[in-house]
């Protein structure tokens, strides 16, 4: 379950600080499981305190725990009632007009570098290793993108454009209960080539690979996994590109475990990519963590990785102008390895 109130009391701890405001919306979805427009959260020592307007009074009192007091109002109320905190924990990411407001209703103004402190980093590290509430609602979201791979592969014909192909395919995602994870990324042929490719009325045509990276949202978290597949006729250079890839999907997922600094996993995957001659093809990071925000902590950088934690692992090659190539599993750190979320085929499928 989401957290309960002495839970976000660690916050303070972890912070050293005697309050915390928590405004932005993937950090109240993280502490109380729920989403609203219109919502602030203080933790003080004497508890957790969500705010939240009338259109979502009656709703926030069924969803939330009822460790946390839950009151009418907003952003102002949830400040004003950190006035008395010597030091207060605000997340820096939050618009400065908005920062600045916080100050005023906390009568803090110009006391930002000794009574306000930054927290954003404490909230990222806890939210990157899941509980097992958020996992399953990961592995739920996984579960109805697998679904939704397996039912478009009928909708693949000749002459389909990517707008009409990448609506079908966020249709079935919705009519399974989910949200959409992101704007779906459907390329045909060169536009495969372009890793954030914007989908258009591109039509589909004999000899296109079809790149199709999209996920679901399931009680607030997010799915990842990108799938390439083949319409028509194959030429060998294409096919092996293919192999090649799905190698270094292979080859980055062996290598994780809990420990394993993430930049030599994705050396070890651009090394590969080198041997074979194709390394500046491959223009992007080996992934990104997944939970809450499509892209959240952990990332493929100094760090060690923690057991309990969820990322991609996605190489792909890109040939302007013609081809390109992406493999994406979302998988879950574990003490010896990594357990893969993702259950879609991912050998080269070729529709006819």
């Amino acid at each position: 379950m989401p957290l309960n109130a002495d839970e976000c009391k660690r916050i303070l701890d972890l912070a050293k600080v005697d309050g915390a405001l928590i405004f932005t919306p993937s950090n109240r979805i993280y502490l109380t499981g729920y989403a609203s427009t219109q919502a602030a959260i203080a933790v003080t020592k004497k508890g957790a305190f969500y705010f939240t307007d009338k259109r979502y009074l009656s709703e926030a009192g069924e969803r939330i725990s009822s460790d946390f007091t839950i009151g009418e109002g907003s952003f102002e109320q949830a400040c004003k009632l950190l006035k008395r905190c010597a030091r207060v924990g605000v997340e820096m990411d939050m618009p400065h007009n908005t920062y600045r407001r916080a100050l005023g209703f906390m009568q803090k103004i110009g006391t930002a570098f000794g009574g306000v402190k930054d927290i954003s980093s404490v909230l990222y590290n806890m939210r990157s290793v899941k509980s097992s509430y958020e996992l399953d609602c990961i592995k739920k979201a996984q579960a109805i993108t697998d679904f939704a791979f397996t039912e478009i592969l009928p909708f693949i014909k000749e002459g389909v454009s990517e707008i009409a192909l990448a609506a079908r395919l966020e249709y079935i995602m919705q009519s399974k209960g989910a949200a959409l994870a992101f704007d779906t990324i459907m390329a045909f042929g060169e536009n495969g080539a372009k890793p954030h490719a914007h989908r258009s009325e591109r039509k589909l045509k004999d000899g296109d690979f079809i790149t199709m990276d999209f996920g679901a949202r399931y009680n607030g978290y997010c799915s990842d996994m990108t799938r390439t597949v083949a319409f028509g006729s194959i030429e060998g250079r294409k096919a092996d590109m293919y192999e090649t890839v799905l190698e270094a999907n292979k080859r980055g997922l062996a290598g994780l475990h809990a420990g394993v600094i993430g930049a030599d996993v994705q050396n070890s995957v651009r090394e590969f990519f080198k041997e074979k001659g194709v390394d500046k093809n491959f223009t992007h990071s080996l992934g990104h963590g997944v939970g809450i925000d499509i892209h959240e902590e952990p990332y493929y950088n100094k760090q060690p990785l923690r057991a309990g934690q969820v990322i991609t692992v996605e190489p792909g090659l890109y040939f302007d102008g013609d081809f390109g190539i992406r493999i994406e599993d979302m998988v879950k750190i574990t003490q010896d390895g990594a357990d893969n979320l993702t259950k879609s085929n991912k050998s080269l499928i070729i529709i006819k």
